[in-house]
């Protein structure tokens, strides 16, 4: 379907006119976003957020270009915001991975010890698949595709299997925020030493 038809679509207003448009663009624009993003989903995720801004604006948009090139300026837009949200998130972690990391180093050994523990202990009651994935990411510092190509698995299977660690351990230091906090955020470097 050309531009113009594409357009002509768009002035039409109803959904059956926009499903066509939708049809039309949605995986050429898919497929564009995928240069910029690591996981289709993500790109999916923007790709549908182009068409609801698009829907929502229908009735208001005076287009000077074609839709083709509207949608993908909106979808490129979106992938910047999103990227610079994520940046935001990420300085914020580290900055909270770098201050627990100071405290815990200027706690006094024996309670530090008493914290680490308490830590492996937790860890140790993870199902036997679940904690030697959780430590070779957390404790030994492997990437989700080392593990992968390691154990013979899929990466599918390692993030799942880090997902319910996360959620037990979550479970299991309910009561001790700062301990879960400290096991999330600090890095292999710092947990090498500790007991599981």
């Amino acid at each position: 379907m050309n531009n113009k038809a594409l357009n002509e679509l768009l002035k039409k207003g109803d959904e059956r006119s926009f499903t066509l448009i939708f049809e039309a663009l949605y995986q050429p624009l898919v497929a564009y976003l995928m240069q910029y993003v690591d996981k289709a989903a993500d790109a999916e995720d923007i790709a549908q957020s182009t068409f609801i801004k698009l829907w929502e604006k229908k009735d208001t948009l005076n287009l000077n270009t074609s839709i083709k090139s509207y949608t993908y300026s909106t979808a490129y837009n979106l992938f910047i915001d999103n990227y610079r949200k994520k940046k935001k998130q990420q300085t914020y972690l580290d900055q909270l991975k770098n201050e627990t990391i100071t405290n815990l180093l200027e706690e006094p050994d024996d309670l530090l010890e008493h914290k680490l523990t308490l830590v492996a202990k937790a860890v140790e009651a993870l199902p036997e698949r679940c904690r030697l994935i959780f430590t070779m990411h957390k404790k030994q510092g492997y990437s989700h595709k080392e593990i992968a190509k390691k154990l013979q698995i899929s990466t599918k299977t390692v993030e799942a299997q880090l997902r319910i660690a996360y959620s037990r351990l979550r479970e299991e230091l309910k009561n001790r925020p700062d301990l879960y906090l400290m096991l999330v955020t600090t890095n292999s470097s710092f947990l090498e030493n500790t007991y599981f």
